[in-house]
């Protein structure tokens, strides 16, 4: 089963109706602020911290976050806000941009060979953004695997554990972007 986690974003509910509602795996959604409360029997294979308003320092409840983060080892996928919460879960920073950045932009992959771009098979991607931070001190545990104008650290990966960080929307960035999102639900084993 995939857990959703739903940081009061319009992005994963426009994702949930137009790609979950279409798929044959089980997944359950929470708010950031809910308690997961879940079957001791219930077997989550893989979480997604999806985008939202604020970031991980403001007074939003973002707790549910860091409970699936502390509770589950399975492969995490985090959008914007949930890359941010990501970061500074394992002790990075983040830093507040010059301007609110809202539309598309190329995002240059690095590493080309890591396993969340098989079957990409390009250098840069096009990916809709709506966020005001950056990972501006990345966890040593971390590392970038994509770039931007505006980050260095656009797609971060844990160094040992499938645990992701994308700063922009790829739930919303077509189908580069769901393609990107398969690798992780087979990563999960979610999907074959």
């Amino acid at each position: 089963m995939l857990l959703i986690i739903d940081n009061q974003s319009a992005f994963i509910k426009k994702f949930k109706r137009q790609f979950l509602a279409e798929q044959d795996f089980d997944y359950v959604f929470f708010d950031h602020n809910q308690p997961i409360t879940l079957s001791a029997k219930t077997k989550i294979k893989g979480i997604i911290l999806s985008g939202g308003k604020g970031n991980p320092y403001e007074p939003l409840n973002l707790t549910s976050n860091f409970v699936a983060l502390m509770n589950f080892d399975v492969p995490v996928l985090g959008f914007c806000l949930g890359h941010e919460i990501i970061a500074v879960a394992h002790r990075g920073r983040i830093k507040r941009l010059s301007e609110y950045h809202v539309k598309k932009i190329p995002i240059t992959i690095t590493k080309p060979d890591d396993q969340i771009f098989d079957g990409l098979n390009k250098s840069e991607v096009l990916f809709s953004r709506r966020h005001s931070f950056h990972i501006a001190e990345l966890p040593n545990s971390f590392e970038s695997i994509a770039t931007s104008e505006l980050t260095v650290n656009e797609i971060i990966r844990h160094k040992e554990k499938p645990i992701y960080g994308f700063q922009a929307h790829p739930e919303v960035s077509g189908k580069d972007g769901i393609h990107i999102i398969q690798n992780f639900l087979r990563i999960c084993k979610i999907i074959d």
